[in-house]
């Protein structure tokens, strides 16, 4: 029977109406229908490992089974299950709220569902991009604190649609991993299982997925970028020195911000966590307590979680020193080499320490310093070590975070020292010791930055603010994509940011006015190395 030429012009043009608005991809023996927005393609909630739910809770992920069939990936997977009492930028205090109304505008709070089933990931890629291709990919892992968030908090278009206006195309990949008690359950049982730092190993094999399928959304697996910000920045840091630092061609380099990998409680340490766990359950006084947690009702499991008071919860469910994933402390394995010899970037705010300081704004004296230092900062330090953090740490406003602001914004007397004191401990020790033992070291190259732009009232250029410029997008944008692209962040526009090196160590500085300057990376040497120094013996 012969078809009129119209009826084939016709279903041809419908043909091509549905293949532009819903972008496809082949996985196996499956089709992954994606959707185009703008001049994105988004493939959302893709599974990349078998989930985890009923006899694979509290195990590690299991490859996922090959695709069949047709998978609807235009809307966004499962959430991990998340602490209800955090938020990625909510405290209800009044000196932040300039920052969480834009921050919240800027990332809200996605309306998806949470679930176990949660081992998901995005790809966005620019529009009509096909295998063979060869893009670069950049892998975000999500912040924050291992507690909360997860892939559908951040826009990937921004940095997609960017990177088209550039002329260097990237695909943007974001995964979710576990969080809180079902990704970083500690305790002798786990250790035994083989379970600890579950999410960090969510990751792991998230890159693995990266390796095996990302060529068929037109990616380049030889060329994988790890994009992180506070715990996801730390996590890109775990996987750069786990398996004594070979990165099994995972990835190739690694952009981090404001996240580093710190000195650790060990999963013994931790054991009362667990026990605390189990006592909260019905699995109290079982013969197995972890199969019997793994049988759990997800609702009993999930209170119990919550049955820790608010305040523990950041200490209780994070990453542990398990002498498997993590084979020992950090600063041992940075100074043993034993780190994935790749490119990249790391950076820091002016004042990150500014936002923890907020939550201690009833630490009015110097005697109620020293006892947080004591008791919660470094736990077990002398009051000699007291001494020598307050010669180099004055409770003189000027001296003090937010920096540069002179005698301002000096909440309580001493705000403005633990704010200096909170942010060279966690975050500019952590950052300098980092560089200082991998910088140079086998042709690895590293750049550095600080970011005193977006500065606030109070707090500063607080925790965070340098995201602002990251999806706004903005220069360090454009940077991210350059070095995504060649492995280094200079695009032939602007300043140009040198590497950084332990005789030469030139950090890129953003000013407040977005202006590019740079300079030696040796402010506060004598307090920073002492804190660090301090942090290795007495970690919190």
């Amino acid at each position: 029977m012969l078809i009129p030429i119209l009826s084939l012009l016709s279903v041809c043009a419908a043909l091509s109406v549905r293949s532009s608005e819903s972008p496809s991809v082949t996985l196996d023996e499956g089709l992954v229908v994606g959707k185009r927005v703008n001049n994105t393609d988004r493939f959302l909630g893709i599974p990349y490992a078998q989930p985890p739910v009923g006899n694979l809770r509290f195990r590690q992920p299991q490859t996922v089974e090959p695709y069949k069939g047709v998978y609807n990936a235009s809307q966004f997977g499962n959430l991990c299950p998340q602490d209800p009492e955090f938020t990625v930028a909510e405290t209800s205090l009044p000196y932040v709220q300039s920052f969480e109304e834009r921050f919240n505008a800027m990332f809200p709070t996605p309306n998806v569902n949470q679930s176990e089933d949660c081992l998901n990931l995005d790809v966005y890629t620019p529009a009509g991009t096909k295998s063979g291709m060869n893009l670069p990919v950049v892998v975000w892992f999500p912040f924050a604190s291992f507690l909360f968030g997860g892939s559908s908090y951040i826009n990937g278009n921004t940095i997609v649609e960017r990177s088209l206006q550039n002329r260097e195309q990237v695909i943007l990949v974001s995964v979710n991993y576990r969080l809180n008690v079902f990704g970083f359950l500690p305790g002798q049982e786990a250790k035994n299982a083989e379970i600890t730092n579950l999410g960090l190993r969510d990751q792991r094999q998230a890159l693995r997925w990266v390796q095996q399928y990302i060529s068929q959304f037109g990616g380049d697996p030889t060329k994988v970028t790890m994009w992180g910000v506070n715990s996801g920045s730390i996590s890109a840091g775990f996987q750069m020195l786990n398996n004594g630092g070979d990165s099994e061609g995972l990835f190739s380099a690694a952009w981090m911000q404001s996240g580093f990998p710190l000195p650790l409680n060990t999963y013994s340490d931790l054991q009362g966590t667990y026990d605390a766990l189990v006592n909260a359950t019905s699995c109290q006084g079982s013969s197995d307590s972890l199969e019997c947690l793994r049988q759990l009702p997800y609702d009993q499991l999930y209170q119990a979680m919550l049955d820790f008071p608010v305040q523990q919860r950041y200490e209780r469910w994070q990453v542990v020193l398990d002498y498997d994933f993590i084979a020992q402390q950090p600063e041992t394995l940075l100074r043993q080499g034993k780190v994935a010899r790749v490119p990249f970037v790391i950076g820091c705010t002016e004042d990150e320490g500014t936002l923890g300081a907020l939550n201690l704004t009833d630490i009015t004296t110097e005697n109620g310093t020293a006892a947080y230092l004591m008791q919660e900062a470094l736990p077990g330090i002398s009051m000699k070590d007291v001494e020598e953090i307050f010669a180099l740490y004055p409770s003189d406003p000027a001296a003090g975070s937010p920096f540069g602001t002179g005698a301002m914004y000096a909440i309580t007397p001493e705000y403005k020292r633990l704010s200096a004191i909170i942010g060279d401990l966690e975050y500019h020790s952590q950052r300098r010791f980092f560089l200082n033992n991998t910088a140079g070291h086998q042709g690895q190259d590293t750049w550095s930055y600080q970011s005193k732009e977006f500065k606030y009232p109070y707090v500063g250029a607080m925790d965070l603010t340098d995201l602002f410029n990251m999806y706004g997008p903005g220069d360090l944008t454009d940077r991210l994509i350059s070095f995504a692209t060649t492995g280094d962040p200079n695009n032939g526009t602007g300043i140009y940011w040198p590497q950084w090196s332990v005789s030469s160590p030139h950090q890129l500085n953003i000013q407040n006015d977005s202006s590019f300057t740079v300079e030696d990376d040796t402010f506060r040497t004598e307090g920073i190395n002492l804190l660090m120094a301090l942090n290795i013996q007495y970690p919190e």
